[in-house]
């Protein structure tokens, strides 16, 4: 009696035991089917997701391998701890700052913020920790162990089933086989329903399943050419992998070190290399606009087109560098350190700008100073890190040794022309900076696609600076002195007779025509500042004229300098005023100059009053004419001006269009 009690007991305990963990198998299921059949980036039950922490930036609160429970919300507020979509990534920080739907993260244990983000890449707030649950993903969560599981307790129950004394042992053994087979069939059945492709390949096959494929036993996986029909193979328990799996659950998972990808780069038989890629063509008219079209969906509205071109040049860098580095995905605190490296290399290659304003070097011969200024920016990134990371530093020095072999790859595009030693060139500093061995085939396809994608982003801004291009206007470059051109727009129609050339001119140079002609005139100069700026001509100077009527209208007067708000437009282009004209306006220019813009001013036939000189003083240069050299006081100039070299002589007036008939 006691011994069928027993059994009953361990009959219910194994019931429950199986029915809990296929409640646990079902859910993990569940997600299979919103990860890989329904494409979700994770899984989602009545608005909560589970995540697992991986890294330490959020340390003293959330620990690496600890559970959290994030609940979706629209209602985010200050000190809010937040799960966040970034790049493909899933990130858990505090928000520290909010506004107008933006939001600002910080991880507690870094020291530095994150990237604003919106509402719409949050996934929602985490409303419970548990600790140390990564434990769990490898056992209990496990779909393999889970059937394991499952099967054994199973069995288990079995073996207390109460059976007919005379059923002999091997009687009891052959059902229980039969039940074991049955149940083996569900499983292999239910997998291969949620899990395996369709029959007809459309796609590509990922390398990785290539690889794998090919490991199996020749009479289990018939292997056909991709894009042909494959009859659906056949799916054993031992060739579902842990890793298969990790792709269906709720976790992000670490990436492996960038090492071990090496180590164990997949070699693809010479068959089965793609097509290199063909450099010689240049990108459609279609291929650019369509590539347009991304980047304005990645940044909706610019203030101007310098803003969009180096915005564009980022782009091209960052594909360069995810190409060169695998396409692996970033991991912990390599966005930051990217974002980081980057904005020194765009300061230092496009602004000249390399910890110090600098314009005493040539700019092709400027690598030496962007590297040095990259592993700088590195040594302080090391030194300012207070977090857990311990692999931080390797991956400081990964990306100041990608930045540096950009460097030398974009200076090797802007200096030679045969396409033959480029690519020559580009192969040597990639061998020698990454220290990564590539097959001569990866090689030459690498850099074929770096070309390539050269060219698309050079068509992408030769397409934004075509479309600024007027043939109603040409836009003269009249010669200061060695460095400073003044400009003059001049127009480019032919007027009927009737019209006398001081009707024509007054018509185009006088109110709000004029006002008008400054956009005009700057979209132009943009053009210039951009090709200045690429190739790295960081001398030159730019005199404009600006309407004294535009001094007057805030709104107008902003959208003009609208278009010159950048650091390398500020200090390279200098808005020309007229003695009286400053005198009348000074407040404005003064606003004008706290915000970095560079006035000049013509003195004329003026002389200098005492109560000026400290607007004069804050000009940089002072014009003027060149029939007063030797008549006005140099002490009276000097007074105003320190700098001898900052006083050109020279009649300015002549050469921005004799101030536009004012």
């Amino acid at each position: 009696m006691s011994k069928n009690i027993f059994g009953k007991l361990i009959n219910i305990v194994m019931d429950i035991m199986i029915f809990i963990f296929g409640i646990i198998l079902l859910i993990s299921i569940y997600n299979a089917i919103q990860v890989k059949v329904l494409g979700n980036d994770y899984s989602s039950f009545f608005g909560y997701s589970i995540f697992e922490v991986q890294t330490g930036s959020m340390a003293d609160y959330i620990e690496a391998g600890d559970w959290i429970v994030v609940k979706y919300s629209k209602n985010i507020e200050l000190d809010d701890v937040v799960t966040f979509e970034q790049d493909g990534e899933f990130i858990t920080h505090r928000v520290i700052e909010a506004y107008n739907g933006t939001f600002v993260t910080q991880g507690d244990a870094n020291n530095s913020k994150d990237d604003p983000i919106s509402q719409e890449q949050i996934v929602g707030k985490v409303v419970k920790i548990l600790p140390a649950f990564g434990i769990f993903k490898k056992t209990i969560f496990n779909p393999a162990v889970l059937i394991t599981l499952i099967i054994t307790l199973y069995l288990i129950g079995l073996t207390f089933k109460k059976v007919d004394n005379t059923k002999k042992v091997d009687v009891i053994m052959a059902n229980i086989l039969k039940k074991l087979k049955i149940f083996i069939k569900n499983i292999i059945k239910l997998i291969k329903k949620k899990l395996n492709k369709p029959k007809e390949i459309t796609k590509e096959v990922p390398q990785e399943v290539i690889k794998e494929i090919k490991e199996e036993p020749k009479d289990e996986v018939v292997v056909t050419k991709v894009n042909e029909e494959v009859e659906e193979p056949v799916v054993h328990l031992n060739q579902i992998k842990e890793e298969d799996f990790d792709k269906t659950m709720y976790f992000r998972m670490v990436q492996v070190d960038k090492d071990e990808l090496v180590e164990n780069k997949i070699e693809i038989p010479e068959e089965e290399v793609e097509e290199i890629v063909k450099e010689e063509k240049e990108p459609t008219l279609s291929v650019v606009e369509t590539e347009l079209e991304m980047i304005n969906k990645k940044k909706k509205k610019f203030k101007n087109v310098i803003e969009k071109a180096i915005f564009i040049k980022e782009e091209e860098i960052k594909e360069i560098i995810d190409l060169l580095n695998d396409g692996e995905k970033l991991k912990t605190n390599e966005a930051t350190i990217k974002e980081n490296l980057l904005k020194v290399y765009i300061d230092g290659k496009y602004y000249n700008y390399c910890g110090d304003v600098n314009v005493e070097y040539n700019g092709r011969n400027m690598a030496s100073r962007v590297i040095e200024a990259i592993k700088k920016a590195g040594e302080k990134l090391n030194k300012q890190y207070k977090g857990s990371d311990k692999q931080f530093n390797e991956k400081v020095k990964k990306y100041v040794d990608l930045f540096t072999l950009i460097t030398y790859i974009e200076q090797a595009n802007l200096v030679l022309d045969d396409l033959q030693v480029k690519k020559q060139t580009y192969k040597n500093k990639i061998l020698k900076i990454l220290s990564i061995p590539f097959s001569q085939k990866e090689l030459d396809k690498i850099v074929n696609t770096i070309i390539k994608t050269q060219k698309k982003y050079k068509a992408m801004i030769k397409y934004i600076l075509e479309k600024l291009e007027t043939e109603l206007f040409n836009l003269k470059y009249n010669q200061v002195n060695k460095n400073i051109y003044a400009l003059e727009l001049e127009h480019n129609v032919n007027f009927s007779k009737v019209y006398s050339d001081y009707i024509v001119d007054k018509t185009y140079n006088d109110g709000i025509i004029a006002e008008d002609k400054m956009i005009v005139l700057i979209n132009l100069l943009s053009i210039q500042l951009i090709k200045d700026m690429f190739e790295a001509e960081f001398n030159k100077k730019y005199i404009l004229y600006v309407p004294e009527s535009l001094y007057e209208k805030d709104n107008k007067l902003d959208k003009v300098f609208k278009l010159l708000e950048d650091e390398y437009a500020k200090n390279n282009v200098i808005v020309l005023t007229q003695y009286d004209k400053l005198v009348k306006n000074k407040k404005v220019i003064k606003d004008l100059i706290k915000l970095g813009y560079k006035f000049a001013v013509d003195i004329e036939n003026n002389e200098i009053k005492n109560k000026d000189i400290s607007m004069i003083q804050l000009m940089t240069y002072i014009f003027v004419p060149k029939k007063r050299k030797g008549v006005l006081s140099s002490i009276d100039v000097l007074a105003a001006m320190p700098n001898e070299n900052n006083i050109i002589y020279d009649d300015i007036a002549s050469k921005v269009g004799s101030y536009w008939g004012e």
